[in-house]
């Protein structure tokens, strides 16, 4: 595995995180306790990994500018700012 390999290991465990996070919804909902703490400790455990696998990522490959047109742009320059304060 190199580190271009990273973004894809992050969205994939960005999209484990969310499936772990839906899965955790429908237990509690229905009242299963236990399988709903599980589904929140892999919640956890996807995203602490994800942060790891980000930082490495973003330490190593230094920053890029974004190569989209100016409304693309506009957009993505939107999301970026809520996740920085968030």
């Amino acid at each position: 595995m190199s580190v271009a390999d990273l973004p894809a290991l992050n969205a994939s465990l960005n999209g484990a995180a969310t499936l772990f996070l839906i899965a955790g919804y429908v237990f509690i909902r229905r009242r299963q306790v236990p399988a709903h703490r599980a589904s929140m400790l892999g919640a956890l455990a996807a995203s602490a990994l994800f942060l790891i696998s980000y930082v490495i990522y973003h330490a190593t490959a230094g920053s890029k500018p974004f190569p989209g047109s100016a409304p693309v742009r506009a957009v993505y320059f939107v999301i970026l700012i809520t996740h920085i304060v968030l």
